[in-house]
């Protein structure tokens, strides 16, 4: 009987890493309107790190072979759909080229508001969290 890509150690490693970071993200979320700077810079860290994840993840997925394997992929690209994302069939995998833009617009925007104490689409004065997907 031939191994499911869900048997190999790295992978259910680099799973349990992601959910980990998923956990973190979802915690910032329920705090995030009322997030430090400092602390919108250390999910934008997380964000970053997770991204990498499941791109590789995907990427795995994509060349494995597995039927769950494909399943899994396809979820997760929903997951990006459902925050506008688009997918391009012939390329699925470049929606993480939309993200990794998503997450240098958060950066731009937090490194914005630590210069000039407001967020790009503010007037000055203001504060609110930057873009999120």
């Amino acid at each position: 009987m031939s191994e499911s890509f869900f048997d190999s150690p790295v992978v259910l490693q680099a799973l349990d890493e992601i959910v980990d970071l998923q956990n973190q993200v979802l915690v910032f979320s329920t705090l995030g309107e009322f997030a430090s700077l400092e602390m919108q810079k250390e999910n934008l860290e997380i964000l970053k790190s997770l991204h990498s994840k499941q791109k590789n993840m995907c990427f795995r997925c994509s060349i494995s072979g597995d039927e769950t394997a494909q399943i899994l992929m396809w979820e997760v690209l929903k997951h990006f759909e459902s925050f506008g994302h688009a997918i391009d069939e012939e390329n699925p995998l470049s929606v993480f080229d939309d993200v990794e833009e998503t997450l240098n617009q958060i950066e731009y925007e937090i490194a914005f508001c630590e210069k000039h104490g407001h967020y790009p689409d503010e007037e000055e004065g203001g504060e609110t969290p930057p873009t999120m997907f």
